[in-house]
């Protein structure tokens, strides 16, 4: 009996630190997402490095940071998928026409569409709301690196480097 109920226990407490969530982009696809301690899996990610960026519409330095995603998006796209949350609370349509007007080639979301992913980034990952915000997530689906701030495009290119080993 008490076997029984510490293996429950344990399997309720996997059961608790384990959360599943979904992420829609401002085309409609549908990302499903799986965190647990460090792991942050991302359906269809497998194999490449995710920049999980918070931004907002209306944030100098996310526009500062756009060029070098863009650029780094574009040249490695075998390697790196760049996924952005608006933060900002925009709806889909005026993210849709920023991007247009800025040239963007990566995928974008509005806050209202990836569930609780937003908070359990708050909660697990310590983000207070600044922006620009990154996670970085490695091959294999581990948070590498978090940020807050703009980070050099050197930088970015070394993590794409060290983590799709």
């Amino acid at each position: 009996m008490k076997k029984i109920i510490i293996s429950l226990c344990i399997l309720l407490n996997i059961m608790l630190s384990a959360t599943e969530m979904e992420m829609i982009d401002t085309n409609g696809t549908s990302y499903k997402v799986y965190a647990q301690d460090e792991e942050f899996k991302i359906e269809g990610m497998k194999g490449k490095v995710v920049f999980l960026e918070f931004f907002g519409l209306r944030c100098p330095a996310c526009k500062e940071l756009m060029p070098s995603l863009i650029k780094l998006q574009k040249k490695y796209p075998e390697k790196l998928k760049v996924m952005a949350i608006e933060v900002q609370n925009n709806d889909i349509d005026p993210i849709k026409e920023y991007k247009r007007n800025h040239g963007i080639n990566y995928t974008t979301f509005s806050n209202y569409d990836v569930g609780l992913v937003v908070r359990y980034m708050a909660d697990n990952a310590g983000w207070a709301g600044k922006i620009p915000f990154l996670a970085v997530i490695d091959s294999k689906g581990k948070v590498q690196v978090l940020k807050i701030g703009t980070v050099p495009e050197e930088s970015l290119e070394k993590y794409i480097t060290q983590y799709s080993k």
